[in-house]
């Protein structure tokens, strides 16, 4: 009977463990084919940074995607999700729904409204000059009514290239660049940090 129960225990921990890794992988593998997309677009308008970390006043925030570019940044949140995504525009959850089974997940339109705002205080620019984009995997079925950027990957592109009115100079570019890039905390550490602080 003790073998039977430690038995149980030790396939219930591999099962907690192996949840844990299959959501990090989804994630990891989303946001690639995410990069992979972003860095086709031109050189000469758009600049790529991906996985950038700024500290906040709340501790650390992770920015999936950010496209410096002559028509705004562009802040984008990457969902390698299936099933049903439920919500409302302003709650602070939504609802994933895979065959039946319900999950609890932070609104996303939310969370990334606070990574512009990190972007904001860091680069001192106007909150005007942001595009918040939050992008799902087409293996998910988006139920939300908004007028916001809520978008599938394989509208990412098209999304973008939609925004055509300059509005920061070309030769500014490459100085926003810098900002973040020294505002990036990005390290093994710190992401293992921010990871528990979540």
């Amino acid at each position: 009977m003790e073998k039977i129960v430690i038995y149980f225990a030790i396939c219930i921990a591999i099962g907690f463990i192996w949840g844990k890794l299959e959501a990090k992988v989804k994630g990891i593998m989303g946001e690639r084919k995410v990069a992979k997309v972003l860095k086709s677009l031109p050189e000469t308008e758009y600049r790529v940074l991906n996985n950038v970390m700024l500290t906040t006043s709340n501790g650390t925030t992770q920015i999936d995607h950010v496209v410096v570019s002559v028509y705004g940044i562009f802040v984008i949140e990457t969902k390698n999700y299936k099933g049903w995504i439920r919500g409302k525009e302003y709650s602070d959850t939504w609802t994933q729904n895979i065959y039946g089974h319900k999950y609890k997940l932070k609104n996303p339109l939310h969370q990334n409204y606070g990574h512009v705002k990190a972007l904001q205080q860091l680069l001192g620019i106007p909150e005007e000059l942001f595009i918040s984009i939050v992008a799902f995997s087409t293996k998910a079925t988006i139920k939300v009514k908004t007028k916001q950027n809520l978008i599938y990957f394989s509208e990412l592109k098209k999304t973008i290239k939609g925004y055509m009115q300059p509005c920061i100079a070309a030769e500014r570019l490459d100085g926003l660049v810098v900002e973040i890039v020294a505002g990036n905390i990005d390290s093994k550490e710190n992401r293992k940090a921010h990871i528990q602080n979540i």
